[in-house]
């Protein structure tokens, strides 16, 4: 069984892949495993953060 990903490990491991698809020894096409992985991530860091954020409307307006 996996083990689901943290906010904070999506996004080092997001952090890496840009730099290897920023860096200028990157071919276009021998990075479009790295850039189809990011945009997973990038789709799990805002579902993340849209439930973090619900959490915390919840908790300031409690008050």
């Amino acid at each position: 069984m996996e083990k689901k990903m943290t906010y904070e490990e999506a996004l080092d491991r997001l952090e890496k892949l840009v730099a290897v698809i920023e860096s200028p020894d990157a071919a276009i096409a021998g990075v479009e495993k790295e850039l189809k992985e990011a945009m997973e991530l990038l789709e799990f860091c805002r579902k993340e953060l849209d439930g973090y954020e619900k959490d915390f409307d919840k908790i300031i307006n409690r008050r």
